[in-house]
C-alpha cells in the first residue's frame, strides 16, 4: 500500500469521520419520522400545537427506551460480577486463551448447572475451539475457522453441529438447558 502511494503521490488518504454514517443514517430516519407525522397531520387536520406535542413524546419514549437498554446492560454485568460472565475459572485470574479444553467442559457444566445460558455458550465454543485446535484457537475465530480446525472425516457432522451452535448464540431466542445439553452431547459424540 506504501508503495503504491509513493508511486501515485499521494500524500494522505481522506478518511471520512467515523460517525459520519451513523449520523446521517440517524438524520434520515429522523427526517422520516417528521415527514410522516407531518404528513399524518395535514390529513387529520390537527393543529400545529398538537403535532409538536406528539414529536416530543415520540422523542421521550425513544430516549426511555434507550435508557432501558442501558440500564438492563448495566444490571446484567452486576449480575455476573464481570464482564466475562464470572465462573470459577474467570475467579481463579486465569485468561480465556490459557484454559484447555478440560477446563472450558468444567465451566461449560457449571454455567449450565447455574442456568447461566450466554455464558455457557461462551465455554461451549471455547470447549469446541480448544477440542479442535488446542492452544492454536484464537478468540476471533469464526464458525467456518473452528470446523477448518477438523478432521476431514468428521467436518460434515460438525458443520450441522456448528450451525446449530450458532444458531443458539445469535439467534432471535435464547435456548433452554435442555437444548444445549443435548447439542453438547452431539458435540461430545462428533468429537470422539
Amino acid at each position: 500500500m506504501e508503495r503504491v502511494l509513493a508511486e501515485t503521490r499521494v500524500e494522505s488518504v481522506p478518511v471520512p469521520p467515523e460517525t459520519s454514517y451513523l449520523g446521517e443514517l440517524l438524520r434520515s430516519a429522523q427526517q422520516a419520522l417528521l415527514d410522516a407525522i407531518l404528513r399524518g397531520g395535514k390529513m387529520l387536520n390537527v393543529p400545529p400545537r398538537v403535532l409538536e406535542g406528539i414529536a416530543w413524546t415520540l422523542a421521550a419514549v425513544a430516549v426511555l427506551l434507550v435508557l432501558r437498554v442501558v440500564v438492563l446492560r448495566l444490571r446484567r454485568r452486576e449480575k455476573t460480577g464481570r464482564e466475562d460472565g464470572g465462573g470459577a475459572l474467570a475467579d481463579l485470574g486465569i485468561p480465556a486463551a490459557a484454559r484447555d479444553a478440560a477446563a472450558w467442559r468444567a465451566e461449560l457444566e457449571r454455567r449450565l448447572a447455574d442456568g447461566r445460558i450466554a455464558e455457557a455458550l461462551e465455554a461451549l465454543w471455547w470447549w469446541l475451539a480448544r477440542s479442535l485446535a488446542g492452544d492454536r484457537a484464537e478468540p476471533d475465530w469464526t464458525s467456518r475457522d473452528l470446523v477448518a480446525q477438523a478432521r476431514q472425516d468428521r467436518r460434515q457432522d460438525l458443520r450441522d453441529i456448528v450451525r446449530r451452535l450458532d444458531a443458539f448464540t445469535y439467534g432471535p431466542r435464547q435456548p433452554g438447558v435442555d437444548d444445549l445439553r443435548r447439542l453438547v452431547g452431539r458435540l461430545e459424540e462428533a468429537l470422539s
